[in-house]
């Protein structure tokens, strides 16, 4: 019988190379769900939005354990994005930030680790990453428990 686990990382980032195309992203999302192990029931959709001074990609999948979903502002110098991953199933914000510098070159990022499993939300974890001018991380999971 499946248990649930409800997490939610949230993440903002800055990428070298941006997914400019619906088809990238989905791909992307796709192997996303494959390492973490869950399961997709709809999706991924995604498309490229060109209002002035919001251009970029957005992109959703819905999970049989709940959703993820990303917008990429390619226009930004160095390009940002906003993701979050909601799930009942068990996944580490270190297999979401790989997968992410893996396809999109992750430069620095922000995130936060929610359990959402009792009355109230509490914050699990929360960290920085940054890679310094060689391309080596630094301050990877600099873990502050609350």
């Amino acid at each position: 019988m499946f248990i649930p686990n409800h997490l939610h990382l949230l993440v903002k980032g800055y990428i070298k190379t941006p997914p400019k195309t619906e088809k990238v992203l989905n791909i992307w999302f796709t192997q996303l769900v494959q390492n973490v192990g869950m399961k997709v029931v709809a999706g991924p959709t995604s498309v490229y939005v060109n209002e002035p001074g919001n251009e970029g990609i957005t992109g959703t999948v819905t999970l049989a354990t709940s959703h993820a979903s990303i917008h990429v502002w390619d226009n930004e110098n160095p390009p940002m994005f906003q993701f979050d991953i909601y799930s009942c199933s068990n996944f580490t914000p270190k297999q979401v930030l790989d997968h992410i510098d893996d396809w999109f070159g992750l430069q620095e990022a922000h995130w936060q680790f929610i359990d959402r499993n009792g009355s109230e939300f509490l914050v699990i974890d929360s960290g920085h990453y940054k890679k310094s001018l060689n391309g080596k991380i630094k301050d990877i999971f600099k873990k502050k428990k609350f």
